[in-house]
């Protein structure tokens, strides 16, 4: 979800850098995100209309797509590198820097949004769930407050307990690619093991969520492996099917298993989300039709600014629904819903490129710098 994919060699023997398709994939996932979240803010559904949500708008597999890739991606850091102190904490470094400091702006700015008046002003026409995001001098404490910077509480960003996955899973994330990249039974042990973990802690609650979802680091990871050793193409076709069975797989657990309440974070879903993923990934990593259409520069453009959009998305409709409300009363719902949509996407994309340019790009090359100091001075002893 937050890694941008770096700058690459050839794809004749693919390395998981910069693959312009895969950075367009991570835009199009957040800009799903968003819309479903956006969607669910309005009092609109019923059975059909949830189901067609759940396709179109499959947030959760979107989620699982951002995981996958980040195992993908970050896999060539310690493919063909020794593990050592100064590589580890180099990582750790470069991570943090990628990922919390944007974290941190959305954070502030969201305190300053619940602890304001603009907070406390009615929406008639949102929806129950609308009204439980980001309310009104939400009670936070000093050790509450100090989580929420580094996304491990989601008081002020509700999506955060992504961000706890991310940076919780980078601590291990070295040791998985070593364990996934070398000899098969190690990484088939690694994946079982993996699987298993995540079935035991699905009923754990927000603290085993990093637990559940390693599965889908260690697919992409796999998925990276694979590549580096079989870059041969697939059918167009089979592509096609992947990514309908990317985004019918929770729609047809329910109807298979009859259980038309299935839990949101239920790890078979997921662990079926992440293969199909994988599938997709390699797909457009070995250059396919959907592939090319995909490195639209407009596409990657708001790949490059999706942790931006995936961040801010939130805090932008429940202020936007407030500044609008007066405005929108008058009219229908489904007028409402896209007389808003309009600012709510060009703020998101619009804070988005700012942040990317006057925060991300900056303390991402502040990472590289340290990163570069930390194995300097280590390999020194």
């Amino acid at each position: 979800m937050s890694d941008r994919t770096s700058e690459t060699a050839r794809l004749s023997r693919p390395s998981g850098d910069h693959i312009p398709s895969l950075q367009s994939l991570r835009g199009i996932a957040s800009m799903i995100v968003l819309l479903r979240h956006y969607i669910i803010c309005f009092p609109v559904g019923g059975s059909i209309g949830l189901a067609y949500e759940d396709i179109f708008l499959n947030s959760h597999a979107a989620v699982v797509v951002f995981f996958v890739l980040s195992g993908f991606v970050l896999s060539p850091s310690f493919f063909s590198r020794a593990i050592s102190l100064s590589e580890l904490l180099g990582f750790y470094v470069r991570r943090f820097f990628r990922i919390v400091p944007l974290l941190a702006v959305v954070t502030a700015l969201s305190l300053l949004y619940v602890k304001s008046t603009l907070s406390t002003w009615k929406v008639p026409f949102t929806s129950p769930w609308f009204d439980g995001l980001l309310p009104h001098d939400v009670p936070l404490s000093a050790s509450i407050l100090a989580k929420c910077f580094v996304g491990m509480n989601s008081a002020l960003v509700p999506q955060n307990w992504t961000i706890a996955c991310e940076l919780l899973v980078a601590l291990i994330l070295p040791f998985l690619v070593k364990a996934c990249t070398k000899r098969l039974w190690p990484a088939l042990l690694t994946f079982i093991v993996a699987a298993v973990l995540s079935f035991l802690a699905a009923d754990g609650g927000g603290k085993t969520l990093p637990l559940l979802y390693t599965v889908d680091f260690v697919v992409g990871i796999l998925t990276f492996r694979i590549l580096q050793s079989y870059a041969s193409r697939y059918s167009d076709l089979f592509f096609y099917a992947m990514v309908i069975g990317l985004v019918c797989t929770r729609v047809i657990l329910e109807v298979v298993t009859g259980r038309a309440d299935l839990s949101f974070h239920d790890p078979l879903c997921s662990l079926i989300e992440a293969v199909f993923s994988a599938f997709i990934i390699y797909g457009l990593a070995t250059q396919n039709h959907m592939s090319r259409l995909l490195s639209a520069r407009w596409l990657v453009w708001i790949g490059d600014i999706s942790f931006g959009i995936y961040l801010v998305h939130f805090l932008v409709i429940v202020v936007t629904a407030r500044l609008m409300s007066s405005f929108l009363l008058p009219y229908a719902l489904p007028v409402q819903m896209v007389l808003m949509l309009v600012p709510v996407l060009a703020i998101s994309l619009g804070a988005s490129y700012f942040s990317y340019r006057f925060v991300e790009i900056p303390f991402n090359d502040l990472g590289k710098k340290l990163q570069r100091h930390v194995r300097t001075a280590l390999s020194r002893g």
